[in-house]
């Protein structure tokens, strides 16, 4: 059985073929209703003009992706025994590993890459805060460190900013996502400590109860 559907177009309403870069386009979208089988249908009107086949696939926005559990990075210390040292580098690293997710928009399945793209360090005392594109390397090739200048009690914090690239379901392009998300993260508190050097006649390790040791 034939469907009675069919029939003329109206006039496409001065709707303008995009340029894809290269992408066929996507033809408009035309409907025509009636109230009852049994009425005649009504004219056919365009819903949707010409697009590109990017603008039928949802964005992932800087608001959905900071909505994402984006894990805050743990912050590692050289020394890390509780304390450190007045006028030495006190060194700071993290790990740069990308963290992924799976999330859906409109019913599109989504797959997501966070990348911490830079690292922000708040020492907490005079000077200012340092901001890096480098995560830190353990010594002896550290980059990333700070010397306190006096003694006290303290802790460091770390913010994170994390940029991000998409990929729906049925489509193999990742996209940038437009935005950053961030993250904090700071350590326990430690002590900033002053260390004097004395000379001792035995080794303390054999014989820590000598004068000049403990």
């Amino acid at each position: 059985m034939e469907s009675d559907i069919g029939g003329v177009c109206a006039p496409a309403d001065g709707s303008v073929v995009p340029n894809c870069d290269g992408d066929p386009p996507v033809q408009p979208l035309w409907r025509r209703d009636r109230a009852l089988p049994t009425d005649p249908w009504q004219p056919w009107r365009m819903i949707a003009g010409w697009s590109c086949p990017d603008d039928l696939l949802p964005t992932l926005t800087a608001e959905d992706f900071r909505r994402l559990p984006i894990v805050p990075q743990v912050i590692q210390m050289q020394p890390d025994r509780g304390w450190v040292l007045v006028n030495k580098e006190t060194i700071v690293l993290t790990d740069p590993a990308e963290q992924t997710f799976r999330t859906d928009l409109f019913g599109y399945g989504i797959d997501v890459i966070a990348t911490p793209t830079q690292y922000t360090w708040d020492f907490r005392d005079e000077s200012t805060h340092l901001t890096t594109d480098s995560p830190g390397h353990p010594y002896p090739g550290f980059d990333v460190f700070h010397v306190y200048d006096q003694p006290g009690t303290t802790a460091i914090s770390l913010t994170t900013t994390w940029s991000g690239r998409y990929r729906v379901d049925g489509d193999g392009t990742w996209r940038e996502v437009v935005g950053t998300a961030e993250t904090t993260s700071t350590t326990a508190p430690f002590e900033i400590v002053e260390r004097r050097s004395h000379l001792v006649a035995e080794d303390c390790n054999q014989n820590p109860d000598q004068p000049g040791c403990g």
